[in-house]
């Protein structure tokens, strides 16, 4: 069957060439094979567009039987996986058109713009949401970061003495703990200099 169907296809190209020539019979095959190309193009586009729809979906029914914040993680990565093509195709088209810089100008453009509010409001939404399940640890977070900060001018002191009741605590003898008090003690001294770095370059000129 697969031989006798080559064999009328044949006889058809030799039909057309003899009714209406070889140039009008090679520009139609071209030109079946150009929509042929098309059409299997979109249906490769299509299918794959699909399969990324069902395996999101899947990942939005797992993620929300582990709970909100897994589900609202997993909608934000997909909705910047999805609106990333868009950007990476609209910077192609201006680097096609010989734009200079074509991803700032993506950026301040209109899709730079959706990208940026996507980006804001989707961690937004993440870190309310993980706020919200973890509020019971909100106000210990907070005193033990007031208290470091009432403490931090104070490193060297309280990490040397930390040091040092540690080693006494552990058994070691008045060598042993000195070193460790010393270890404190450069530490507290290594946090000032990264303070004073950090207020240096905040409010130097």
């Amino acid at each position: 069957m697969g031989g006798r169907q080559t064999t009328n296809i044949l006889l058809a190209i030799i039909a057309g060439v003899l009714l209406f020539g070889s140039a009008a019979v090679t520009g139609a095959i071209k030109w079946i094979a150009i929509i042929g190309g098309v059409l299997l193009f979109l249906y490769a586009v299509i299918a794959f567009a699909l399969y990324l729809l069902r395996e999101s979906v899947k990942a939005l029914q797992e993620a929300k039987a582990l709970g909100r914040d897994a589900f609202l993680i997993t909608l934000m990565g997909l909705e910047v996986i999805g609106f990333l093509p868009i950007v990476a195709g609209y910077a192609l088209l201006l680097w096609l058109q010989s734009v200079p810089k074509p991803f700032e100008v993506v950026t301040h453009s209109w899709v730079g713009t959706i990208w940026l509010g996507i980006l804001v409001v989707g961690g937004s939404t993440v870190a309310i949401s993980a706020l919200i399940t973890r509020r019971d640890l909100i106000i210990p977070a907070l005193q033990y970061g007031f208290s470091l900060l009432i403490r931090s001018p104070l490193a060297p002191l309280f990490l040397t003495m930390h040091g040092w009741r540690k080693a006494r605590m552990a058994g070691d003898g008045i060598v042993s703990s000195t070193a460790s008090a010393f270890v404190g003690l450069f530490f507290g001294l290594m946090f000032w200099l990264i303070l004073i770095g950090i207020f240096a370059s905040m409010f130097g000129k």
